[in-house]
C-alpha cells in the first residue's frame, strides 16, 4: 500500500493540523483481495484435476463453476444438486473444514493488516469499523461469485448463502477486531450499554450477573478453550487409531471408487479435506452421543446400529462395526473427555479466582492478572463453582458450533442428516466438563492453598529463626561442627569408664593432639589391664608392696596398680576385704598416676579434646588430690614414682 493512502491532502488550507483521511478504500480492497485469493486457489486445484482427468465432464467453464461452488461451500453455504435419482433436488450441506481454513486465514490476515494500517490509534475509525469495511469488501466479491455460479448442475442455495456468508465474514473479522482492541475496551463498552438502560432494568441485570466478574470470565474462557483443544486432539488420536486399525479397508476403497490416477488423486484430496470433520465426529463419539450415518442409525461407544448402504468411502471404513462396544473401547474413548475435564478443572483450580492473590498466585494464575490488583468477589468454592460452570457452558458452545459445521445433509430421505447432532455433542461436553472439572478444580484449589500455607509458615519460621540468631538466641550453628562433635565424644568416652571403644580423635588445631604412638598405646593398654593380670618379667621390679589409697574405706574402690611392679619373690601386701569390695569414686584421683580424675574434668566443664591418658609432662599433677585434708600425700610424691603412699584405713 503506497504512503499516499496513509495521509491524504488537507481539506482546508486554514487548518493547523491536516486531517487524516480514513483508509476505507484500502480496507475494502483488502477484503476483496482476500476473497479473490481464496477463489483463485480453489480454481487452480479444480482446473488441475480437470486437466489430468482422462474423461473430463464439461469444459473449462464448468470446471470454474465447480470451483466457485466449492469455494461457497467452504464458507458454509448449502449447495443443491440437480437431476438426482431419488428426486429433482438433493441438498449437499457437509462443509469440508479443511477448505474452510483457507478463507478464514486470508480474511483474518486482511483484517489484521487493515488494523495495522490505521494512521493513529485515536482515529475516528476503531477496530469494529475497520472490521465492517473489510467484511464489506469480502462480501462484494462473494456476491459476484454467487451470481456467476448459478445455473449449473451444482449451485448454491440462495437463502442459505444469504444467511451464512455474511455471518462467516462478520464472525472472522469481529474476532480479529476484538483481539486487537485496547485493554478494558470491552468493559467500557459493557458499562456504556448498561448506562443506556433504565434503573430497574440495570439493577436486575447487575443482580443476575453479580457472580460473573471479569476475572472469572477470563479464566473460564481460557479453561474452555484449553478443554476444547484437548477434546479435538483426542478425537484426532481416536480417528488415527481407527484408520490404522482398518488400513486395509481404507486403501481398498480407492480402486472401487476411481479407476484412474486423476480419480485417485481427487479422492485423496476429498478425503484429506474431510479429515477435520471426521475428527469432530470422533469427538462426539468419545463424548457419548456418537454420530449418525442416515436413516436413524447411531454409531456410539455403547452401541452401533445398522447404517443404510453407503459407497465405500475411505473414511467410512473406520466406522465401528454393528454391535455394542467392549470394555477396552469404552476406556479408550472415555479417556478423551476425562482428560478434557481434568485440564479444565486444573486450569480453574490453580487460578487466582480459586486460590486468591498472594502466595497462592506463585503456583500459577490462569487469569494472568497481577497479585497486587484486588479481585472482585472473594475467592473460594463459590467462585470456583461459578467459574467451572461458565467454562463448561463455553466449552459446550464451542463443541456445538464445531459439530454443527462438520455435519449436514447429503441428500433426501435416509441421508437427510449425516454426522453428530450439535445439541447432543454440546450438551455432553458441558456435562463432562461439569462432572469432572468441578471436583478437580475444588481439589486443586485446596491443594494450592495448602501448599501456599505451608510455604508461608516455613518462610515465617525461617525469618523468626534468623531474627533469634541475630539477637544471640536460638541454636548455635557451631554446635554441629565436626570439631565440637569430636570434643563431645571425647568427654563422653572419658566419662564412660572404658565402656566406649578406644579412638583417637583428629587434631583440632592441626598441630597438637593425641597421636597413636607406641607410648600412648602402651599406656592405654596398661590402664585397661585389670589388677589381677600377671605382668611380664621386665615389668616386675623389686619394691615395696602397694598401700591402699588415702581415704579408702567403705567408699573406696580397688587399690590401683603401682607405677612399678614389686619384687616377684616378695609377697603382696594384704588388702582389706572391704577395700576390695568397694569401687573407687570418680572424683578421687590416684596419687602418682598420670591420669587426672574424670569427675574433675566434668566438674570444671572442660570439654577440650583429650584422651584418657595424656602424654606425660603435658598436664601437671593437681596440687591437692586428696578428698580429706588429714590424708594428703607427701609433696614429693610425683617426683618419686617408686614410692607409694599408704592409705589410711577407713574410720
Amino acid at each position: 500500500m503506497s504512503p499516499l493512502t496513509h495521509r491524504g491532502p488537507s481539506l482546508s488550507s486554514g487548518r493547523r493540523r491536516p486531517r487524516l483521511l480514513p483508509l476505507t478504500s484500502g480496507w475494502l480492497l483488502g477484503g476483496a483481495v482476500a476473497a479473490g485469493l481464496g477463489l483463485g486457489l480453489s480454481a487452480v486445484v479444480v482446473l488441475l484435476l480437470w486437466t489430468v482427468s482422462p474423461y473430463p465432464v464439461g469444459g473449462a467453464d464448468e470446471a470454474l463453476r465447480t470451483a466457485a461452488d466449492l469455494w461457497l461451500l467452504a464458507h458454509g453455504a448449502q449447495l443443491v444438486r440437480q437431476e438426482t435419482l431419488t428426486g429433482p433436488v438433493a441438498p449437499v450441506g457437509v462443509t469440508p473444514l479443511l477448505l474452510t481454513a483457507v478463507p478464514v486465514w486470508l480474511l483474518w490476515r486482511a483484517t489484521r493488516e487493515a488494523l495495522d494500517a490505521r494512521p493513529t490509534v485515536d482515529d475516528d475509525y476503531g477496530p469494529p469499523e475497520v472490521a465492517v469495511w473489510v467484511s464489506g469488501g469480502y462480501l462484494l466479491v462473494t456476491a459476484a461469485v454467487l451470481a456467476s455460479a448459478s445455473g449449473g448442475p451444482l449451485e448454491a442455495e440462495p437463502v442459505s448463502a444469504a444467511c451464512r456468508l455474511p455471518l462467516f465474514a462478520v464472525l472472522v473479522t469481529g474476532l480479529c477486531a476484538v483481539r486487537c482492541l485496547p485493554p478494558h475496551a470491552l468493559a467500557r463498552s459493557w458499562a456504556g450499554l448498561l448506562a443506556r438502560l433504565s434503573d430497574p432494568a440495570r439493577t436486575r441485570v447487575r443482580g443476575a450477573l453479580r457472580s460473573v466478574t471479569r476475572e472469572r470470565v477470563i479464566v473460564a474462557v481460557q479453561a474452555a478453550g484449553t478443554a476444547a483443544v484437548v477434546l479435538c486432539a483426542g478425537g484426532a488420536v481416536l480417528l488415527t487409531a481407527a484408520l490404522v486399525w482398518s488400513a486395509r479397508a481404507v486403501f481398498g476403497a480407492f480402486p472401487q471408487l476411481a479407476g484412474s490416477v486423476s480419480g485417485h488423486l481427487g479422492l485423496l484430496l476429498v478425503t484429506v479435506a474431510l479429515l477435520p470433520n471426521a475428527a469432530l465426529w470422533a469427538v462426539s463419539y468419545a463424548l457419548g452421543p456418537g454420530f449418525t450415518l442416515g436413516a436413524g442409525s447411531v454409531a456410539g461407544p455403547l452401541a452401533t446400529t445398522a447404517a443404510p448402504p453407503l459407497p465405500p468411502f475411505p473414511l467410512l471404513a473406520a466406522v465401528p462395526e454393528e454391535g455394542s462396544g467392549s470394555v477396552p473401547q469404552w476406556c479408550l474413548t472415555g479417556l478423551v473427555p476425562l482428560l478434557g475435564g481434568l485440564l479444565c478443572g486444573w486450569w480453574v483450580g490453580r487460578s487466582e479466582v480459586a486460590v486468591g492473590p498472594g502466595p497462592g498466585a506463585a503456583f500459577g494464575s490462569g487469569s494472568g492478572s497481577g497479585s497486587g490488583r484486588a479481585l472482585r468477589g472473594a475467592p473460594g468454592w463459590r467462585a470456583t463453582l461459578v467459574t467451572v460452570l461458565l467454562a463448561a457452558v463455553l466449552c459446550g458452545a464451542v463443541v456445538a458450533l464445531l459439530t454443527a459445521s462438520a455435519s449436514g445433509p447429503l441428500g433426501n430421505g435416509t441421508l437427510a442428516h449425516v454426522g453428530p447432532y450439535w445439541w447432543q455433542a454440546g450438551g455432553a461436553a458441558c456435562a463432562w466438563m461439569t462432572v469432572v472439572g468441578l471436583p478437580t478444580a475444588l481439589w486443586v484449589g485446596w491443594w494450592t492453598r495448602y501448599r501456599a500455607r505451608r510455604a508461608t509458615a516455613a518462610a515465617a519460621q525461617a525469618v523468626e529463626a534468623a531474627v533469634l540468631a541475630a539477637r544471640g538466641h536460638g541454636p548455635d550453628p557451631a554446635w554441629h561442627t565436626d570439631e565440637v562433635r569430636r570434643a563431645r565424644w571425647s568427654v563422653m568416652k572419658s566419662a564412660s569408664g572404658g565402656l566406649m571403644p578406644d579412638f583417637a580423635p583428629d587434631d583440632f588445631d592441626g598441630h597438637r593432639g593425641l597421636e597413636r604412638s607406641a607410648a600412648g598405646g602402651a599406656e592405654q593398654g596398661r590402664r585397661n589391664t585389670p589388677p589381677s593380670a600377671p605382668h611380664t618379667d621386665a615389668e616386675r621390679q623389686p619394691g615395696p608392696a602397694p598401700d591402699p589409697v588415702p581415704g579408702s574405706g567403705p567408699e573406696a574402690g580397688p587399690v590401683p596398680e603401682p607405677a612399678h611392679a614389686p619384687d616377684p619373690g616378695a609377697a603382696p601386701a594384704p588388702v582389706p576385704a572391704e577395700a576390695r569390695e568397694q569401687p573407687v569414686p570418680a572424683s578421687v584421683p590416684v596419687p602418682g598416676s598420670d591420669t587426672p580424675a574424670r569427675g574433675d574434668a566434668l566438674a570444671r566443664g572442660d570439654t577440650s579434646p583429650r584422651s584418657d591418658t595424656p602424654a606425660r609432662g603435658d598436664v601437671p599433677p593437681p596440687a591437692d588430690t586428696s578428698p580429706r585434708g588429714d590424708a594428703s600425700p607427701p609433696a614429693d610424691a610425683s617426683a618419686c614414682p617408686d614410692e607409694t603412699v599408704q592409705a589410711a584405713p577407713a574410720q
